[in-house]
């Protein structure tokens, strides 16, 4: 049985900031397709994907979100993206305007102008965040709950909070460049997602121990490398059940699952769905 929590304030009555659009919170335990904002389409979203997956489907590539990450969705989009599918997840957002004259409550028009420029120099739909953006949003959320002296105040100084470390996180991560031997190790495991690959093979490729090439590669990955295969293995899974007719079975076993049942059991476990579950939701997108 489905379970959901959804929370929203919004403009002109319920939000403490008035140069917020709408600001919530989201919790399902069922995977849902985007959907129209009941916000509506007016300004800039940032999301935070605090547990879950969030993915998009463009007709040919796949992209997935998963936690802990920042969600950018440009105005008039919708709900993650006409082509998004909302996997059982916790996620946060905010919406707001930037305004076309004069500058941001609290900061000057120069800083206006340059956050502005930032955002809009954003060309991703989402990059990993840090974690600690989970509690700005819900210390904004509670001073939507409960305004109480100074609330107005405070949520400003958390909605400054949000924007600047949404910003620093996506500069990290546009200058993030692997190191050659994780690069590597990655490229041979993605190019071999069929196959029973043993790790000491690709720790010495890498050139590292398989102790030191495990925890070098979690630290850079942030999953270890038979997760990140399997990875490799369930994108292709969906990719297959997308854009093709191929039976169940075959897509397991081709994709090197010892059994449908198998395949089965890791694709719920990672997706939330059912091999079968997904097709129908995605091909009740493409009808």
């Amino acid at each position: 049985m489905n379970s959901e929590t959804f929370e929203m304030y919004r403009r002109p009555t319920s939000l403490v900031l008035p140069e917020l659009v709408s600001l919530g919170m989201f919790i399902t335990s069922e995977s849902r397709l985007g959907g129209e904002r009941r916000d509506g389409t007016t300004g800039l979203e940032i999301g935070f994907l605090e547990h879950g997956i969030v993915e998009w489907w463009n007709g040919e590539e796949l992209e997935e979100a998963e936690p802990p990450s920042v969600l950018i969705d440009p105005p008039g989009d919708w709900q993650g993206g006409a082509s998004a599918i909302v996997h059982p997840c916790t996620r946060y957002w905010l919406r707001f305007e930037f305004p076309d004259q004069g500058e941001l409550p609290g900061v000057s028009r120069s800083t206006t102008l340059a956050l502005r420029h930032s955002f809009d120099s954003i060309d991703r739909h989402f990059f990993p965040g840090d974690p600690s953006l989970a509690k700005l949003f819900v210390q904004l959320l509670d001073q939507q709950r409960q305004p109480g002296i100074f609330a107005e105040e405070l949520s400003r100084a958390l909605f400054h909070q949000i924007l600047v470390m949404v910003l620093r996180n996506f500069e990290m991560v546009a200058n993030e460049v692997s190191s050659p031997q994780i690069a590597a190790a990655k490229a041979y495991l993605a190019d071999n997602y069929r196959m029973k690959v043993h790790i000491q093979d690709v720790a010495a490729l890498a050139g590292y121990s398989v102790g030191h090439f495990h925890e070098v590669f979690l630290r850079e990955v942030g999953l270890s490398p038979l997760q990140f295969q399997l990875k490799q293995r369930i994108s292709q899974a969906k990719r297959a059940l997308i854009s093709t007719d191929s039976h169940i079975t075959d897509i397991a076993l081709d994709l090197g699952f010892s059994s449908s049942q198998y395949f089965s059991t890791a694709f719920r476990k990672v997706v939330g769905l059912t091999p079968a579950a997904y097709r129908q939701i995605r091909t009740t997108r493409r009808a």
